[in-house]
């Protein structure tokens, strides 16, 4: 029985996170962040991602390539529900730690880059802005190297608002 509760308290914490950062999430960063801050093991965590979705209290949808999960309405209804139950330094540790990553996601969201492979002798850059999930600024660009590809990339990650700047000015001038 003191491994049910466990398991349904574990499960609860983690619709708490998902609830709490306010953004669909891919399985890697899910992972990635549970592991980091030593929630739970990655196999007990893959374990309740199924069943919370198989309750229907996470939803997995499809985008741009990636399946993001988030809160249903009927998770949110049962985290209300049985919030009382988390214990107080588990709040305070998501709230001093996922807030941080929140807006971490919002800026990689907000500005996209990657690039691929489209034949031999021919890459695909695509740097995009997104504000409030509408693209704002999409730039496609054909490379002759996977070489120049990652240049392009590693220079938009490293100023990506810089270099949306100077496109903007350079064609509004």
């Amino acid at each position: 029985m003191k491994s049910d509760n466990k398991n349904a308290q574990d499960k609860l914490k983690l619709l708490y996170i998902l609830d709490y950062i306010g953004l669909p999430l891919t399985n890697i960063e899910i992972t990635n962040y549970i592991l980091e801050y030593g929630i739970m093991d990655y196999f007990t965590l893959q374990l309740l991602l199924g069943d919370l979705c198989d309750s229907e209290l996470t939803l997995l949808k499809p985008n741009n390539g990636s399946e993001y999960y988030s809160v249903s309405k009927t998770g949110k209804a049962a985290l209300e529900m049985f919030r009382d139950k988390l214990p107080q330094y588990f709040i305070d540790e998501v709230e001093s730690n996922f807030s941080r990553i929140r807006k971490q996601i919002k800026k990689e969201r907000e500005l996209f880059g990657h690039y691929y492979k489209r034949n031999e002798d021919e890459y695909i850059v695509a740097l995009q802005v997104t504000e409030n999930s509408t693209a704002i600024f999409n730039l496609s660009i054909n490379v002759p190297d996977e070489r120049t590809a990652r240049k392009i990339i590693s220079k938009w990650k490293m100023a990506p608002e810089e270099i949306f700047g100077h496109i903007m000015k350079a064609l509004t001038d």
